[in-house]
């Protein structure tokens, strides 16, 4: 299986918000927009990364987030549109990222209306959308591996970008992990905010990640996805099992270099083998070239089993 994870793409704001609109934390958001974001996310090195992943034809593709900017009813629309120009829903699924739980919305108005692209499966359930941001994990299963899809994003007050999955959610996941591992399939969580300590600052962190960590330590996991950074980021965590990868991708959007930053880039794994006889995953960080406009790969790596 090849397995496409774009993230933190941030579809530029399509118009000038009202003022009613801007009457909240969205204020600090819309400033820091025009000021920096606009010329850091630009549609068009997204459109070069989105035409190579289109051409590269990866089995699935995973979103983890970061889809707009500050969660108005105008990216939504966009955003849909756009998701639905690019990738087939059928094969592509997405969670959300902090920008796009910016504010308290309720969900149909918020990010509930990319649910088209948030749809899976459910443990006794059969495939539909979340009902609300509470309404998660979901799965998606191709072939031989598993997707869990986690929300790490709820609103946050202004100057902070925290995460946090609640005991429910991480109830749920421990059940999903455990369910299909008896079934011997390669699972793959996705979620925005990162699960190790350090990658990211404190008021932009999991607040709940040593939670997380202490229950795939318990279920065991083959590979963790995440966004949120804008970086590259590999590590790994413990599982009871050894090591597992741990995968932070770089936004999709950043035309050139800035700062610690790369220009855009995603990441493609390739995974082979089974349950007994072990899983082996590749990745390819696929990067845009400003000067040329090509995309190529930028570095190569084994994830699993982990580098001695």
């Amino acid at each position: 299986m090849r397995l496409a994870h774009l993230t933190d793409l941030h579809l530029p704001i399509p118009a000038r918000p009202k003022l009613a609109e801007l009457m909240n934390k969205r204020a600090l958001g819309y400033l820091s927009w025009t000021r920096n974001r606009r010329h850091r996310h630009q549609k068009e090195a997204l459109a070069l990364i989105v035409a190579d992943c289109q051409r590269e034809k990866p089995d699935f593709t995973a979103i983890s987030g970061d889809l707009v900017n500050i969660s108005l009813a105008s990216e939504f629309s966009t955003g849909i549109q756009w998701l639905e120009e690019n990738f087939d829903r059928r094969i592509t699924a997405m969670t959300p990222g902090n920008h796009d739980a910016y504010i308290p919305l309720d969900w149909d108005a918020g990010a509930g209306r990319l649910g088209a692209y948030m749809g899976g499966e459910r443990q006794g359930e059969a495939a539909r959308s979340p009902r609300d941001e509470t309404d998660f994990p979901f799965v998606r299963t191709i072939g031989a591996v598993s997707l869990i899809f986690a929300n790490s994003s709820p609103p946050t007050a202004p100057g902070l970008a925290t995460g946090r999955l609640g005991d429910g959610q991480l109830a749920r996941i421990r059940s999903e992990l455990t369910r299909l591992g008896e079934a011997g399939q390669c699972r793959i969580l996705v979620l925005h905010h990162p699960v190790t300590d350090g990658a990211t600052p404190r008021r932009k962190a999991l607040d709940d990640a040593a939670a997380l960590r202490a229950v795939l330590y318990e279920t065991g996991v083959e590979l963790i996805l995440h966004g949120h950074t804008h970086r590259s980021i590999f590590s790994d965590i413990e599982t009871s099992a050894g090591a597992r990868p741990v995968a932070g991708g770089a936004s999709a959007s950043h035309p050139t270099a800035h700062g610690r930053y790369r220009p855009a880039r995603y990441n493609l794994f390739t995974i082979e083998g089974d349950a007994p006889s072990g899983w082996r995953i590749d990745v390819d960080v696929r990067e845009l070239d400003p000067a040329s406009a090509a995309v190529k790969t930028a570095e190569r790596r084994r994830l699993l089993p982990s580098p001695p």
